[in-house]
């Protein structure tokens, strides 16, 4: 059976970044289409229109930022894994955007040729990828389930693991009416709402 072939985007506002970027994308396997844009209203528009399968975003963008753009993609529930790249931002506003928007990876662009395409070959592979020295300052903002019930934390699991709220209530034995409600008390505490942030955040805290 033929394997499905992968579209991207490429948002960055450099066009020699922006065409490297391409020309490696190109040589993965089973690419399909790769777009490209150079600010983030464009980004959007694309994402929107067309949701690829991976978007790698530079947060600098002119117009939205890369931030702007992950977090609108967020809330609109697209199926669109993430990649932010940036090269002025410090470690501790990465660690923050990769946690509260659920980023599939994050590269700094000191990386090399080699970094970029580790992290675009985790995301393909349904896995994160994020620098090593982000990792302490991710799982203090990411890794923290104390602020929740023992109730929230399984209908966070009920969620990642793809039940609406009707049939995760029959999972739970309760009425969707209380699985929406403990969702409202999730996104007060987390400010998680959407199910792919509350699945990132299940495997995160292996809740799963």
């Amino acid at each position: 059976m033929m394997q499905s072939r992968t579209n991207f985007i490429v948002a960055d506002d450099h066009a020699l970044i922006r065409e490297g970027m391409v020309s490696l994308l190109s040589k993965f396997d089973n690419v399909g289409t790769i777009e490209e844009a150079k600010d983030g209203k464009s980004a959007l528009d694309q994402l929107v229109s067309n949701p690829p399968d991976v978007a790698i975003l530079d947060i600098r963008l002119p117009g939205l930022s890369g931030i702007d753009v992950a977090r609108e993609v967020r809330k609109r529930e697209l199926p669109t894994r993430l990649i932010l790249m940036t090269g002025e931002v410090s470690e501790d506003a990465a660690a923050s955007a990769i946690t509260d928007l659920s980023l599939n990876a994050f590269l700094f662009k000191t990386a090399d040729m080699q970094q970029f395409k580790q992290a675009v070959r985790a995301v393909l592979d349904g896995r994160t990828f994020f620098p090593a020295r982000l990792e302490g300052l991710i799982a203090q903002r990411g890794n923290d389930t104390s602020m929740l019930s023992n109730r929230e934390a399984q209908v966070i699991r009920i969620i990642a693991e793809g039940h609406t709220s009707e049939s995760g209530a029959n999972v739970l034995g309760i009425s969707p009416h209380t699985v929406r409600k403990h969702r409202e008390n999730i996104k007060r505490k987390l400010g998680l709402g959407t199910v792919a942030e509350l699945s990132a955040y299940a495997h995160r805290n292996q809740l799963l």
